[in-house]
């Protein structure tokens, strides 16, 4: 059995073209996974971010969730799950709430501060103060409004702030608890599941991890060099990945 894990944004969803997603992944994710194989998705969103999406288009067998701190399986039960402390979300918005736009995933709520973030289709609630947000707090996803913002910003926050890990995400990033990213998922999820073999497919800079820790990984043509760098193969689309999956050859494990 095999198992393939997807981005969401720019991989296997497009929100602004006529069709969100494309008719010959989901046709490919159904055969896949009537082979017995699973397929699950691996992003920055939370949960409440992909489920109005879907629908019933796609089944997924896993989720994981908010860059790696939290993993459901097909069921919606709790894998694993990682929260940032108060006194750190409050410490990084201080910072930086003035020179971005930020929003706070918890518990499978998203919060945003002042405005609503109109680039994104997840039901959101506006606070003006963090004591508005519910919940455990999960990750921040931030719109710096530039990649050069984004790769500085991620770079400070890295240096500085030992409690979390910052991802870049072309123009936004994500801000997770230390210790979490795809990647690591990626490993939680084939231990736990007791799976053999992962492959994963993502098309930007916050899928590094998880490219790095899959079996065999996939972006695609026009992705960044540097995300290039880190795929065995290049590809159109998820449903071409999955056709290179069923050739023998590339069903050996990577030698890491």
């Amino acid at each position: 059995m095999k198992a393939l894990a997807s981005d969401f944004d720019g991989t296997l969803f497009f929100e602004n073209e006529i069709s969100d997603f494309r008719k010959d992944d989901l046709i490919a994710i159904k055969r896949f996974q009537k082979e017995g194989h699973l397929f699950g998705i691996c992003t920055g969103r939370p949960l409440n971010g992909i489920i109005p999406h879907v629908q019933d288009k796609i089944d997924f067998d896993f989720y994981i969730l908010t860059s790696g701190a939290l993993i459901l399986d097909k069921n919606l039960q709790v894998i694993a799950e990682h929260s940032m402390s108060r006194e750190v979300t409050q410490k990084i918005i201080s910072t930086y709430e003035e020179k971005v736009h930020i929003s706070i995933q918890a518990s499978q709520q998203v919060y945003t501060f002042k405005s609503a973030n109109l680039n994104v289709s997840i039901p959101q609630t506006i606070v003006q103060s963090l004591d508005e947000v519910e919940g455990q707090i999960y990750g921040l996803s931030i719109n710096t409004y530039s990649e050069d913002n984004a790769r500085k910003f991620c770079l400070e926050i890295n240096e500085n702030i030992p409690e979390v890990e910052a991802f870049q995400n072309k123009q936004y990033m994500d801000v997770v608890k230390r210790g979490c990213s795809k990647g690591n998922a990626i490993l939680k999820l084939k231990d736990v599941l007791g799976l053999d073999y992962v492959a994963g497919i993502g098309d930007s800079y916050n899928d590094i991890p998880m490219l790095e820790s899959a079996d065999c990984a996939f972006t695609f043509v026009d992705s960044p060099i540097i995300v290039q760098d880190k795929a065995d193969q290049l590809v159109g689309s998820v449903s071409e990945a999955i056709e290179l999956l069923d050739t023998v050859s590339l069903f050996e494990k990577r030698v890491k």
